[in-house]
């Protein structure tokens, strides 16, 4: 028989047959360039198939096959030496069995514990009281009185702000609502966390590359009785799945336009349970009800090109009330190198997006013009694909796509 007819009868590819034939497991006999497979050469590939299935290894199946070759087990010592190599695997087979049965328990160990977790009610949190000297009205910066009040002795679940002008905001299931609703028909709540599915793993090592150099530095950042506030969490969010890192003497806003978003992933911190004093606005707007000056740092992971999409102005510009003098500014900005199919399509998708995005010239000058200096960044680190990930839905393949840590700081 010839390679592919021997390789078909016995389920198995062209290449693995000449695999075993480059390791001698199979010797067929040549005739002029191809090789036969005779009578011999099929009843090793059927003793090469039960060891495999007996979980022997190839060079252990290469040592029955050559005690056969040398004399087919006629003499007593090469069946004592088989019955050796049988009884070694099986004693490995047997320790492997208590192995894995240790491997199951500790499963069923996890499994009880994720189920009893995932079971378990939420502790619910609502806007902290220790932050309520944070807000003011955005319109006339009266102070917000709150009436109709569900709360406890450290959040307020529900009710509402109300300003002498007029200006009213309601909260509801522990998240601020402001009357700054969507509009934008571009984009909807990713409540089902799309945005992170279907990234190919060799992007996502770069954003833990990111990750790793943004906590790196927010351990250094003295966040006692400070505040931290992150927009935008409808894209990608740092906050949620670092909280180990967040000082629990600080305190910590998260602003996006889609309440649901807020809310997903308000019950996804406090399923956690790091017990962080955190404050959810939903406001489609950058006139926030805060009082200015009030935040000291700002983190940023893809904020300010999210910013972009739907606005002209720089993210940083439009906080630059909010930040207390000295404030810092934590963040990855992603940015392209010569991308401009990407560009031409991002264009195309997002028809509000500024052509500046992904820009790290615009960045860096919008930065500064912001107040900003640049103390610190990361080595900038790219992909040329973003798979099927509709987050990067207009990255060209083969294009350069960067991400590139930063820490700065406001002059001043």
């Amino acid at each position: 028989m010839k390679i592919g007819e021997v390789a078909k009868e016995y389920g198995l590819s062209v290449d693995t047959v000449n695999y075993y034939v480059s390791l001698g497991l199979l010797v067929p006999q040549r005739r002029g360039s191809q090789r036969v497979f005779d009578e011999r050469t099929r009843r090793d590939i059927e003793m090469i198939l039960e060891l495999r299935e007996m979980e022997f290894s190839l060079h252990e199946i290469h040592r029955v096959l050559s005690l056969r070759r040398v004399s087919y087990f006629a003499s007593g010592e090469d069946l004592k030496e088989l019955c050796s190599i049988c009884e070694e695997k099986k004693n490995h087979c047997l320790r492997e069995c208590d192995r894995l049965s240790g491997v199951a328990a500790r499963l069923d160990a996890r499994i009880a514990e994720l189920r009893r977790r995932a079971a378990s009610p939420n502790a619910g949190s609502g806007v902290p009281l220790s932050m309520l000297d944070l807000l003011c009205c955005p319109l006339c910066g009266g102070a917000l009185r709150i009436s109709g009040a569900d709360m406890d002795s450290r959040s307020v679940f529900s009710g509402s702000f109300k300003c002498a002008c007029g200006y009213r905001a309601d909260i509801k299931d522990g998240v601020l609502l402001t009357p700054n609703k969507n509009r934008d028909l571009y984009d909807k709540p990713d409540t089902e966390r799309e945005m992170y599915k279907n990234l190919p793993p060799h992007l996502i090592s770069l954003f833990q590359s990111s990750y790793n150099w943004m906590t790196e530095r927010l351990a250094r950042i003295d966040m006692r009785g400070r505040t931290a506030i992150e927009t935008h969490a409808n894209a990608w969010f740092f906050m949620h799945n670092h909280q180990e890192y967040l000082d629990p003497r600080g305190k910590y806003i998260v602003v996006d336009k889609y309440p649901e978003t807020l809310l997903m992933y308000k019950k996804l911190i406090e399923r956690q349970a790091f017990g962080r004093d955190i404050l959810y606005i939903a406001d489609s707007s950058v006139n926030l009800p805060l009082k200015p000056g009030c935040v000291n740092l700002n983190i940023d992971f893809f904020a300010v090109n999210e910013h972009n999409f739907y606005s002209e102005a720089f993210l940083l510009a439009d906080l630059k009330k909010y930040f207390a003098p000295g404030a810092a500014a934590l963040g990855t900005y992603f940015y392209f190198d010569a991308g401009a199919v990407s560009m031409k399509r991002l264009l195309s998708e997002y028809p509000s997006c500024s052509a500046n995005n992904f820009n790290l010239s615009y960045f860096e000058g919008e930065l500064a013009r912001s107040g900003f200096v640049v103390r610190e960044r990361g080595d900038a680190e790219f992909t040329t694909s973003s798979g099927d990930n509709i987050g990067f839905s207009f990255h060209e393949e083969g294009e350069r796509m960067y991400l590139m840590p930063y820490l700065a700081e406001m002059k001043g």
